[in-house]
Protein backbone atom coordinates (compact mmCIF):
# COMPACT_ATOMS: atom_id res chain seq x y z
CA UNK A 1 0.00 0.00 0.00
CA UNK A 2 1.51 3.31 -1.03
CA UNK A 3 1.74 6.47 1.01
CA UNK A 4 -1.15 8.83 0.29
CA UNK A 5 -0.69 12.59 -0.01
CA UNK A 6 -3.47 15.15 -0.18
CA UNK A 7 -2.46 18.08 -2.40
CA UNK A 8 -4.58 21.18 -1.77
CA UNK A 9 -3.62 23.48 -4.66
CA UNK A 10 -5.80 25.66 -6.87
CA UNK A 11 -3.47 26.07 -9.88
CA UNK A 12 -4.18 23.24 -12.39
CA UNK A 13 -0.69 23.29 -13.95
CA UNK A 14 0.99 23.13 -10.57
CA UNK A 15 -1.39 20.34 -9.50
CA UNK A 16 -0.38 18.32 -12.55
CA UNK A 17 3.36 18.86 -12.20
CA UNK A 18 3.30 18.14 -8.46
CA UNK A 19 1.06 15.08 -8.83
CA UNK A 20 3.28 13.63 -11.55
CA UNK A 21 6.46 14.17 -9.53
CA UNK A 22 4.96 12.57 -6.43
CA UNK A 23 3.49 9.66 -8.36
CA UNK A 24 6.90 9.10 -10.01
CA UNK A 25 8.24 8.81 -6.45
CA UNK A 26 5.59 6.10 -5.80
CA UNK A 27 3.14 8.20 -3.76
CA UNK A 28 -0.62 8.19 -4.27
CA UNK A 29 -1.93 11.74 -4.70
CA UNK A 30 -5.41 13.05 -3.95
CA UNK A 31 -6.26 16.52 -5.28
CA UNK A 32 -8.31 19.31 -3.67
CA UNK A 33 -8.79 22.73 -5.29
CA UNK A 34 -9.30 24.60 -2.01
CA UNK A 35 -9.60 24.13 1.73
CA UNK A 36 -13.24 23.04 1.63
CA UNK A 37 -12.47 20.30 -0.89
CA UNK A 38 -9.52 19.21 1.27
CA UNK A 39 -11.83 18.78 4.26
CA UNK A 40 -14.26 16.78 2.09
CA UNK A 41 -11.43 14.52 0.92
CA UNK A 42 -10.24 13.99 4.49
CA UNK A 43 -13.77 12.99 5.53
CA UNK A 44 -13.70 10.25 2.86
CA UNK A 45 -10.21 8.84 3.20
CA UNK A 46 -7.07 8.66 5.28
CA UNK A 47 -3.92 10.40 4.11
CA UNK A 48 -0.34 10.35 5.36
CA UNK A 49 0.68 13.91 4.53
CA UNK A 50 -0.92 17.20 3.48
CA UNK A 51 0.63 19.55 0.94
CA UNK A 52 -1.31 22.79 1.32
CA UNK A 53 -1.07 25.92 -0.79
CA UNK A 54 -1.22 28.97 1.46
CA UNK A 55 -3.17 31.15 -0.99
CA UNK A 56 -6.30 29.43 -2.33
CA UNK A 57 -9.82 30.68 -3.04
CA UNK A 58 -12.77 30.11 -0.68
CA UNK A 59 -10.64 28.76 2.20
CA UNK A 60 -6.93 29.46 2.21
CA UNK A 61 -4.25 27.15 3.51
CA UNK A 62 -3.79 28.89 6.84
CA UNK A 63 -7.48 28.68 7.67
CA UNK A 64 -7.43 25.01 6.63
CA UNK A 65 -4.50 24.39 8.99
CA UNK A 66 -6.41 26.00 11.84
CA UNK A 67 -9.53 23.90 11.16
CA UNK A 68 -7.48 20.71 11.04
CA UNK A 69 -6.20 21.42 14.55
CA UNK A 70 -9.72 21.03 15.95
CA UNK A 71 -10.07 17.43 14.71
CA UNK A 72 -8.58 14.67 16.88
CA UNK A 73 -7.25 12.65 13.92
CA UNK A 74 -6.52 15.29 11.29
CA UNK A 75 -4.39 17.39 13.62
CA UNK A 76 -1.89 14.52 13.69
CA UNK A 77 -1.28 14.57 9.92
CA UNK A 78 1.99 16.30 9.00
CA UNK A 79 1.63 19.38 6.79
CA UNK A 80 3.98 20.99 4.30
CA UNK A 81 2.90 24.42 3.09
CA UNK A 82 3.37 25.57 -0.49
CA UNK A 83 3.72 29.32 -0.86
CA UNK A 84 4.74 32.04 -3.28
CA UNK A 85 4.91 34.54 -0.44
CA UNK A 86 8.25 35.20 1.25
CA UNK A 87 6.20 36.30 4.30
CA UNK A 88 5.79 32.63 5.30
CA UNK A 89 9.08 33.01 7.17
CA UNK A 90 7.21 35.33 9.55
CA UNK A 91 4.50 32.77 10.32
CA UNK A 92 6.12 29.93 12.33
CA UNK A 93 4.94 31.21 15.70
CA UNK A 94 1.36 31.23 14.36
CA UNK A 95 1.41 27.81 12.69
CA UNK A 96 0.08 24.65 14.31
CA UNK A 97 2.63 22.01 15.36
CA UNK A 98 1.58 19.70 12.52
CA UNK A 99 3.16 22.11 10.00
CA UNK A 100 6.60 20.62 9.42
CA UNK A 101 7.84 23.23 6.98
CA UNK A 102 7.19 24.85 3.66
CA UNK A 103 8.37 24.92 0.08
CA UNK A 104 8.54 28.25 -1.70
CA UNK A 105 7.07 28.58 -5.19
CA UNK A 106 8.31 28.26 -7.80
CA UNK A 107 9.91 25.08 -6.55
CA UNK A 108 12.05 22.36 -8.01
CA UNK A 109 10.00 19.13 -7.98
CA UNK A 110 13.02 17.16 -6.79
CA UNK A 111 13.35 19.48 -3.79
CA UNK A 112 9.63 19.07 -3.09
CA UNK A 113 9.87 15.28 -3.18
CA UNK A 114 12.93 15.46 -0.92
CA UNK A 115 10.99 17.61 1.59
CA UNK A 116 8.04 15.18 1.50
CA UNK A 117 10.36 12.23 2.10
CA UNK A 118 12.11 13.93 5.02
CA UNK A 119 8.80 14.84 6.68
CA UNK A 120 7.42 11.32 6.23
CA UNK A 121 10.65 9.89 7.65
CA UNK A 122 10.18 12.07 10.75
CA UNK A 123 13.24 14.19 10.06
CA UNK A 124 11.29 17.46 10.19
Amino acid sequence: MSTKILLAEDEPDLQLITRMALEDANYTVVIANNGFEALEQLARQTVDLLLIDVMMPQMDGLELCQRLQHHPVWRQIPIVLLTASPRVRELPQHLPPSVRGWVEKPFNVFALVEKVESVLAGEC
